[in-house]
């Protein structure tokens, strides 16, 4: 078996997102007809718990859903009804004994839970930074809905797990929208638009607060589940990425060799993704670049250094062309927010 999956891979429950869509799409009353149409996605689909979508089913199923909703906090109302969830995989997370282990339990799981985004943390003076990227290649609407989603997950899963909602600060990598009364009222008031990536910060003192629902035996009940239905994977954007963060100067032919594949299947794979290579290395980069200047304040010349560029000159264009904005104009960012 591959280590990653691609856009046609049958891995995600029918009963999980696309079971939530169509739940809430009928709350709000939309014909169930037109929600399906085209999707690949039919509602005995979800009735069937040995029934497995591909991301681009889910995503066909997520532009209907976008289309036909009413109002403008549909993608909030999703993140409040994915957790928990039935699956071992939330169960596990549900019964962990801090914030800390459910993060681990949550990156590990991810592709389970949450497949559509995937990031680093960062940790830094008290300080965690989730830099989180798109694992699917979505165009533009969809990514903002998706970023809504995930954001309001991650506050209500916490509030679930804490029993009150984790303090996060939020930079959004889109400009502010004019439906900004949602984002203030499910995820608060500590947000800033038109940043490079999207980015969470919250104190790491939450990390290892016990949790009130904490049970060893339950968790290792779940992992026991988890266990039984084979590896883990991950997309093939996030394995990629994951190379790149590693070997920052590999090139396509070094990444299809890790992949056992070949250099032209990779482009094609990519091209399924709406991705080509140089993107997502510059993507890697981007985002290095942005945690070394804005929030550890490295100079130009030791994050050239790290990023493996033969001057600072070059590093500098490169920031331009990555970001729109200079080195100097990137420190002055994060996490300066209120």
């Amino acid at each position: 078996m591959r280590p990653y999956v691609t856009r046609q891979d049958k891995f995600l429950p029918a009963q999980g997102l696309a079971a939530c869509m169509v739940d809430l799409a009928a709350q709000r009353q939309v014909n169930e007809h037109k929600l399906f149409r085209g999707t690949g996605v039919f509602r005995e689909d979800l009735l069937r718990p040995d029934c497995y979508l591909n991301l681009s089913q889910l995503m066909r199923l997520m532009a209907q859903f976008q289309r036909l909703m009413p109002g403008y906090d549909a993608a909030f109302q999703l993140g409040h009804r994915l957790f928990p969830d039935p699956s071992a995989e939330a169960s596990a997370i549900r019964y962990s004994r801090n914030l800390s282990q459910a993060m681990r339990l949550l990156s590990r799981f991810r592709l389970q839970l949450a497949p559509l985004l995937f990031g680093y943390r960062y940790r830094h003076q008290g300080f965690s930074y989730l830099l989180l990227s798109d694992a699917a290649g979505m165009d533009e609407q969809q990514y903002q809905f998706v970023v809504e989603l995930y954001c309001c997950l991650l506050v209500s899963a916490s509030r679930h797990l804490l029993g009150q909602r984790l303090p996060c600060w939020f930079e959004f990598p889109f400009s502010r929208p004019r439906h900004i009364q949602e984002y203030e009222e499910h995820l608060g008031l500590r947000l800033a638009f038109d940043r490079p990536t999207l980015c969470i910060r919250f104190e790491e003192k939450w990390l290892h607060q016990p949790l009130p629902q904490a049970s060893t035996l339950r968790r290792q009940l779940a992992l026991q589940q988890v266990a039984d239905k084979g590896p883990v994977r991950q997309t093939l954007i996030e394995v990629v990425s994951g190379y790149l963060q590693r070997y920052r100067q590999a090139n396509l032919l070094q990444v299809a060799e890790y992949l056992a594949i070949s250099p032209a299947t990779l482009k094609r794979r990519l091209k399924e993704h709406n991705l080509r290579f140089s993107q997502l290395q510059d993507r890697v980069n981007m985002q290095q670049a942005l945690y070394l200047l804005t929030v550890q304040g490295l100079n130009n010349e030791a994050v050239a250094e790290k990023l493996a560029f033969n001057d600072v000159p070059n590093f500098r264009r490169a920031c331009k062309r990555w970001t729109g904005l200079t080195p100097s104009e990137l420190r002055a960012l994060s996490p300066g927010l209120p």
